[in-house]
């Protein structure tokens, strides 16, 4: 019974002193049992905790991801929950009239890494008119334009009839009392000037979305750029007049 007692004894006492170990938890995963003696801003100095009498191990705190002391206090240095990624999908989030106040279309420039491509959304828009919105990820626009599309067809669809339909009246009151109805002239007359002027507005409309198509695709890339840029400094030496060179250097930031 005594040697019973004694052997919980020691492994009651043996778990109290290793839960006493400061615990130093490394980036790659790996825990080690220490006994810290300082930190510093870049180093962290320790002891083994299995060799309290032993050497003292120098790590580096970019190394460290936490220490746990052996008062329950746990020191964070770098938290490898976090990661700084760029936000990637919040252009595709934003929308075109938030900021399209703040650029200017004629001065965008294309890079490799853009996610929308102007051309292709001024070819989409021409063959089918929203569609190179919606590509650009502006629904509300496209389907917009896409229904103004219809309505203007409608529109033009209900002249049309209108032009028959007094061309056919006329034609009958004419063969029946030998002279034009002036009814009908006067419906033709409204019927053809409003065709006119509903297939021009319809042209300028469409001419209007292709070109919104690419606007907002240059924007909206050049939006994407601002967020992911990535600045470049350079140091530039200065040379004076006869390729003298002067006291000094030139700082240049290209983005």
């Amino acid at each position: 019974m005594k040697k019973i007692a004694l052997i919980a004894f020691l492994i009651t006492f043996t778990a109290i002193s290793a839960s006493a170990d400061d615990i130093i938890t490394k980036l790659n995963g790996e825990q080690i049992a220490a006994i810290v003696t300082e930190v510093g801003t870049q180093t962290v100095l320790y002891k083994r905790a299995d060799n309290p009498e032993g050497p003292v191990y120098v790590l580096s705190t970019a190394e460290i991801s936490s220490i746990r002391y052996e008062n329950g206090y746990v020191e964070i240095y770098n938290d490898t929950g976090y990661k700084d990624e760029q936000p990637s999908t919040s252009v595709y989030d934003i929308r075109y009239r938030d900021i399209s106040g703040s650029y200017n279309p004629h001065a965008y420039r294309a890079q490799y890494d853009d996610p929308y491509i102007p051309a292709l959304s001024g070819i989409a828009s021409f063959f089918i008119p929203g569609l190179g919105q919606c590509i650009d990820g502006e629904w509300g626009r496209g389907l917009g334009i896409a229904a103004a599309n219809v309505g203007f067809g409608l529109l033009e669809l209900t002249e049309a009839s209108l032009l028959f339909y007094s061309a056919a009246d006329g034609s009958s009151y004419y063969k029946k009392y030998g002279i034009t109805s002036t009814k009908s002239n006067t419906i033709m007359a409204v019927s053809l000037c409003s065709a006119l002027l509903t297939t021009a507005a319809h042209f300028a409309f469409n001419v209007w979305n292709i070109f919104d198509a690419v606007n907002v695709a240059k924007v909206k890339n050049m939006y994407y750029q601002d967020i992911h840029f990535e600045p470049q400094v350079a140091l530039v030496p200065s040379l004076g007049n006869g390729f003298q060179p002067s006291a000094g250097i030139g700082l240049r930031v290209t983005f």
